[in-house]
């Protein structure tokens, strides 16, 4: 591995170490919640963090104000899951109720993941995507729809979104948006999967959105990344090796020419 492989990956690993908010479930009465905190000092961290993730063209911020962040959070949960918990908890934190199901990414790892669960995520997105966003007059979009993010509720068979603590550039327009959020998705499902069944549910992924200028958006996204948008890749991908990223980019293309 050459001195560059090494630095781009240590740069990633130091990515994905990042962690500004502390998570921990309470229980009030029958309803279960998740408190969410911002941890103190992040401000750094995250000002850091969004130079990186500017440099690296990922078309997204973490919020530097922690009001900033927790108003997204609450209002975004608001939005998404009308009729369920979400307030603030002093300056610092939010509780929001936990959604029924479990995280696509432990569904996998435990080879319980079904092509229905994958589709479930699409529409979910989709039709959260039809949403507008808070404070905003434009759809709404994830931002980090990786799998961790995505539950599935086997007795509702439904999905739910969750964690909602960045935001998408504003110069993007809704479909760039919508297709960074396929894009972050099919770039985790690829790392984390065999090949053959990372194939086998992007396709089924990418049939149950089915949003034609978001796909064709989504398309346009799909060549080799360049300089720090190569660690960046490589923390969305679980460290892919370079070959069967850029082997994962090319069967994508083709699956969407096809779906054209």
């Amino acid at each position: 591995m050459s001195l560059a492989e090494l630095w781009s990956r240590g740069l990633a690993l130091a990515v994905d170490a990042v962690r500004v908010n502390t998570v921990a479930l309470e229980v009030r009465q029958d309803v279960s919640l998740w408190h969410k905190q911002r941890r103190l000092g992040m401000g750094a961290v995250i000002a850091a963090g969004n130079v990186f993730l500017r440099l690296s063209r990922s078309h997204i911020r973490m919020f530097p104000s922690t009001k900033s962040w927790r108003d997204w959070e609450l209002s975004t949960f608001a939005l998404l899951h009308p009729g369920h918990t979400a307030e603030t908890r002093g300056a610092r934190a939010v509780a929001l109720e936990a959604l029924p199901g479990e995280r696509l990414d432990l569904l996998l790892a435990q080879g319980r993941l079904t092509t229905p669960m994958v589709e479930a995520a699409a529409r979910e997105l989709h039709r959260a995507h039809g949403l507008t966003s808070p404070h905003a007059s434009r759809p709404w979009s994830h931002g980090d729809a990786h799998l961790k993010n995505v539950l599935y509720d086997e007795a509702g068979q439904r999905a739910w979104l969750i964690d909602f603590e960045t935001e998408h550039d504003a110069h993007l327009n809704s479909d760039e948006r919508h297709a960074d959020d396929l894009f972050v998705f099919l770039l985790d499902l690829r790392g984390c999967s065999t090949r053959e069944q990372a194939r086998s549910f992007a396709m089924a992924f990418l049939r149950a959105y089915s949003e034609p200028c978001v796909l064709k958006a989504l398309q346009a996204r799909l060549r080799p990344p360049r300089g720090l948008e190569r660690a960046l890749w490589k923390s969305r991908s679980h460290h892919l090796p370079d070959a069967q990223l850029i082997e994962w980019l090319e069967h994508l293309r083709h699956e969407l020419t096809l779906l054209s």
